[in-house]
Order: C-alpha cells, then sequence, then structure tokens
C-alpha cells in the first residue's frame, strides 16, 4: 500500500526492513518487533525525504550475511528497482540491506544506469550511489558490517562448539523424532523405532519413505503441501542423536557442502569416544551403528545418490532368486498382455531372459510360484519354532570370530590411548582406525552369519511367522534368502503349462 507525504511527490520509493534470524543473534530478540520498529522509522525519514513510499519489502527473521539464503522481498525490491516501479530506497541503516559486497554492486549497477532522479537514503545519512564518492562510502560501510557478520558468525561457531563438546543440545529447530531440544516426540520417535526394526529385517529406505508419504510424514524443513523427502528419511535415520551421541557440523560446511553425513561430524574426546548428548535417547549405540552399517551396505550395493532412475521401490519376490531349470540363470519378471485371461488370472510371469544369458526356454505364472515358495518356507520356519534349541550349540568358527572381534575392539581402544599420549601421530592413528574399523565390520558380518546358520533360533522362527502378515517384499526376500539357495523352475514339457500349477516342477535348494 503507498503512502503519500503531503507535497512529496518528487520520488516513489520502497522502503526495507530486516532483521537477521534468531538463531545467529541468540539473544531472544523478537525480530517481528524489530522490524516494526523500522518502518516506524522509514515512515518517519520519508516525511523528511518528502518521499511516497510505494511498500515496506520486509524480510523477517533473515540473514543478509549468509551466501545461500535468498530474501525474497529483497529480491522483489531490486526487481522494482531496475523496472522503474520505485526510484530509490529508504532504510534503517545501510546494513539492513547490504552485508555482503556483492548485493551493493548490484544495487550500484542500477542507480548508474537509471535515466531518472534517485534516492538513497537511511536514517543514518544518505548514499549518493550515482557518484564515485557515495559509491566509495557504501562500499567502506558495507565492508566494515561484513566483517563485523563474519566475526560474530566466528564468535557464534567457538560457542557452538563450545556447547557441543560439553554435550548440550542444540537449541535451534527441533530435529525429527523430538517436540524440543531434550524431549523425544512419541509420534516421530515409534516411526524412527519401527523403521529401524525393518530395515535390518530387509525392508528396502525407498519403503519407509513411501509408507511414511501414504502417513503424510512431514520434515521439519519439508515444504508446505509435501511429504518428507526420500534423502530427508534417510538422514533422519542416520543421524547419532538417536542413540545421544553429539554431532557438530561447522556452518561453513553447511553452507558449501548442503546437507552432510552426521555420521562424519561426531564430537569425540582426545580418547576418540562420542561426546554423549543431554537429551532423551531412542536407541543404544549399538543400535543405531547397526543400523547405520546397514544403510552402508545397501548403499555398496546400490552407489550413487538415491534411487536409480526408473527402478522400482521393491522387485518381485523371486526375481533372481528363482532360477531357470534348463541353464541356472535367475529368472525375471515380465507382465502378461493386458485382457488376456491369463493377465486377469495372475498379472505378471517369471522367465528366463536371453538378454541376462539365458536360455529363454522357461515360463512360468507369478503367483502360483510365489505362494508355494511362501508355503514352503513358513512350514519350515514352523519345524524350527517348535524345536527345542540347545542350550549352547558348540561352534569352533562363531567363537573363534567373536575373539577376533574382541581383539579388534582393543585394538581400537588402545590407538586411541597411544593417540591421547602423542604416541601415534595423527596420520597414523587415522589410518590405523580405518583399518580396524574395516576389520570391526567384515566381523560383524561373520560372527552374524555363523550366528544364523546352519538354522535360525526358534525363538526367531517363531517371531517371523507372527509378523510374516505384514513384511514387505524386499523383508520377505531378505528372510527367503537366508534359508533357500536357490527355487529351480523345471520345463513343463509339451502342454505341460495347461495342466495347472506343478509342484513338482518346483525344486526348492535349502541352504
Amino acid at each position: 500500500m503507498e503512502v503519500k507525504v503531503p507535497g512529496g511527490n518528487l520520488h516513489t520509493v520502497g522502503g526495507y526492513a530486516r532483521i537477521s534470524d534468531i538463531g545467529q543473534l541468540g539473544d531472544g530478540r523478537d525480530g517481528r518487533e524489530g522490524v516494526l520498529r523500522q518502518r516506524e522509522d522509514i515512515y518517519d525519514l520519508s516525511k523528511v525525504k518528502r518521499c511516497n513510499v510505494h511498500r515496506i519489502y520486509e524480510d523477517n527473521d533473515t540473514s543478509a550475511f549468509k551466501r545461500k539464503v535468498t530474501r525474497k522481498e529483497f529480491e522483489a525490491m531490486m526487481t522494482d528497482l531496475a523496472a522503474g516501479v520505485i526510484s530509490g530506497i529508504l532504510a534503517y541503516n545501510i546494513d539492513r540491506l547490504f552485508r555482503q559486497p556483492r548485493d551493493l554492486e548490484r544495487c550500484i549497477d542500477i542507480y548508474e544506469q537509471a535515466r531518472r532522479p534517485m534516492i538513497f537514503a537511511t536514517t543514518a545519512g544518505d548514499f549518493d550511489l550515482t557518484t564515485s564518492e557515495g559509491r566509495f562510502q557504501a562500499r567502506i560501510y558495507v565492508t566494515i558490517a561484513n566483517k563485523f557478520s563474519a566475526d560474530a558468525a566466528r564468535r557464534v561457531a567457538r560457542q557452538k562448539k563450545a556447547d557441543a563438546l560439553e554435550g548440550k543440545p542444540h537449541r535451534g529447530q527441533a530435529p525429527f523424532g523430538w517436540k524440543d531440544a531434550e524431549n523425544l516426540d512419541p509420534r516421530e520417535a515409534e516411526l524412527l523405532e519401527v523403521a529401524r526394526k525393518d530395515i535390518m529385517r530387509g525392508k528396502k529406505v525407498a519403503t519407509v519413505h513411501r509408507e511414511w508419504a501414504e502417513l503424510n510424514v512431514r520434515g521439519r524443513q519439508t515444504p508446505e503441501g509435501k511429504t518428507i523427502s526420500y534423502t530427508s528419511v534417510k538422514y533422519v535415520l542416520r543421524n547419532p542423536r538417536t542413540c545421544g551421541y553429539r554431532s557438530y557440523i561447522p556452518q561453513e560446511v553447511r553452507e558449501h557442502s548442503g546437507r552432510v553425513d552426521p555420521v562424519e561430524w561426531l564430537v569425540e574426546r582426545t580418547d576418540g569416544t562420542p561426546i554423549t548428548g543431554q537429551w532423551e535417547k531412542l536407541w543404544t549405540p549399538t543400535q543405531w551403528r547397526d543400523l547405520v552399517d546397514v544403510l552402508d551396505a545397501h548403499k555398496k550395493k546400490n552407489p550413487g545418490k538415491g534411487r536409480k532412475t526408473g527402478s522400482t521401490v521393491t522387485k518381485r519376490l523371486m526375481t533372481n532368486i528363482a532360477r531357470c531349470g534348463l541353464c541356472g540363470t535367475g529368472l525375471n519378471s515380465g507382465m502378461y498382455t493386458r485382457g488376456t485371461k491369463s493377465y486377469e488370472n495372475y498379472g505378471y510371469y517369471y522367465y528366463c531372459r536371453v538378454p541376462d544369458g539365458g536360455c529363454g526356454k522357461i515360463a512360468r505364472s507369478g503367483p502360483p510360484v510365489e505362494d508355494y515358495v511362501e508355503k514352503i518356507l513358513l512350514g519350515h520356519l514352523k519345524k524350527q519354532a517348535a524345536a527345542v534349541t540347545p542350550a549352547k550349540e558348540e561352534n569352533p568358527e562363531l567363537d573363534k570370530a567373536k575373539k577376533k572381534l574382541k581383539q579388534v575392539e582393543d585394538d581400537k581402544v588402545e590407538a586411541r590411548r597411544l593417540r591421547a599420549n602423542d604416541e601415534l601421530s595423527l596420520g597414523e592413528f587415522a589410518r590405523e582406525i580405518r583399518r580396524l574399523e574395516e576389520k570391526e565390520r567384515e566381523l560383524k558380518e561373520t560372527v552374524s552369519q555363523l550366528s544364523n546358520t546352519p538354522v535360525r533360533a526358534s525363538s526367531a522362527a517363531a517371531r517371523i511367522l507372527r509378523e510374516w502378515g505384514r513384511y514387505t517384499v524386499d523383508m520377505k526376500r531378505t528372510e527367503i534368502m537366508k534359508s533357500i539357495e536357490a527355487v529351480v523352475v523345471k520345463p513343463a514339457g509339451k502342454g505341460g503349462n495347461q495342466q495347472g500349477f506343478r509342484p513338482e516342477l518346483i525344486e526348492i535348494v535349502w541352504k
């Protein structure tokens, strides 16, 4: 709304009001109150300068120093200035407008190229941006403002690092899973816990994302009208905060790299042990580490960011588990032609693909094969659940692997002690820790495999039987592959496909 000053018809200007984000100020000031005071000063200034105020462009709680921050109202004002909608700018102070010299230079370009009278005034003084002297003065003030902001940012960064070393929680926006800095949010915490358990049992992050989207789950920075993104789901699952570990990512790293992996920014003591924070924890450190290991394993199998273009969230249940009985190639899936009886009855089928190196001579309707394999597997699990598990089974290989794992853990503690006593250089320490962590991952995988061989404990089988109905395709595939080496589909012979499903042509190879 334009405000006209009696007798003031020389210039129609834009007023600009801004307060930096509260998080950087850290003094509890209400940004809205600050811009309201600035608006009053701008209207008073317009009376002195006898200008008509086209409107006030207001950026509340917005930094002019951070390079990646977009000031929407500032950009709108610059557009109006260049288009001739306004012929000048009024502000409380020049540092409300500019904290980066590049923003000032954009404004100077407009003033230099304008072919109309222009004004640039603040309550602290005027700057004639059409003259070299006025530009020189403005540049000095903005350079000083930039230096002031840089110094303030360093002080804030030092304080945040000190808080992190003391385990104090970050006081900004509450992370996903918490309703504030210390207390868990019951609904979000439950979502995270269910997701962790499901991923440990084979569910993919893409499936978790799809389920959360269907539940209309939103992150703290999710745009209005959208649901939480795939990358945000991965981020909150990997967040060390869930197990109480404190991380600290410097602001300059965030600004240059965007969202980074918090796992790589744990705050540690001199002995290498992580700092524990002062807030409610969701998981134990072991549970969090195990989840991160599984997520890292998924990333190695499917390198790159996010899902592959054109890939589906889940595969068919028997893809590459079912194998051709003639050439041994893993079977792929395809859809029957719409409108056919096969499509109405079954929808899809498994077949041996020539491009995959197969013979192309085996094809079988999908659902009957899957139903048969599920029935056999569940029967196998029922026998395990009913079996009496010995109190302790002798397994020399498992005992050996556990001893090696214990030794690696002891070696890590020793390496951290040597580093704390300056008996290891930083480079030697980093190389040794990387070597030990890689060995630790390999041994954990070996222990896990040996613990589940040759059959799983009866309690695990009982749990799978209870939960099988809610398992997703990828979770079922994981359980199938723990017990079954392959499902061999044998040729039906001439006219064999017309005889309905024949279980004798399906051979299950157990591990």
